[in-house]
């Protein structure tokens, strides 16, 4: 994958993070977790990653893409005890889109 500018990096990431807390934010404050970062990932072999959210039953795949010149990071979630959980989501530095509910 191309070098992605730190900056659009950061706001991708601060998208997700804000996604992840409202799916899943009294689980994440009251286990005090620490959300991933994508830096790590901007330059990794590993196509999707994984973060697991305790008490969830479920949590967060992701991996970006990079579509013209357009970074995306492509994100799916879920609860594997509450069927029709599932959400997949977009994200750019501009913000975050639904594309699909209702899975899993």
């Amino acid at each position: 994958m191309q070098q992605i500018p730190e900056q659009t990096l950061l706001q991708i990431e601060h998208h997700f993070h804000e996604l992840m807390r409202k799916r899943a934010g009294d689980l994440i404050d009251s286990q005090n977790l620490e959300l991933p970062k994508l830096a790590p990932i901007a330059n990794s072999e590993q196509e999707k990653h994984w973060f697991s959210i305790p008490g969830m039953y479920g949590g967060f795949s992701y991996w970006l893409e990079l579509q013209e010149t357009q970074v995306t990071l492509i994100t799916e979630s879920w609860c594997r005890v509450v069927e029709g959980s599932g959400q997949r989501h977009k994200i750019t530095d501009q913000g975050i889109e639904l594309l699909e509910k209702g899975f899993v």
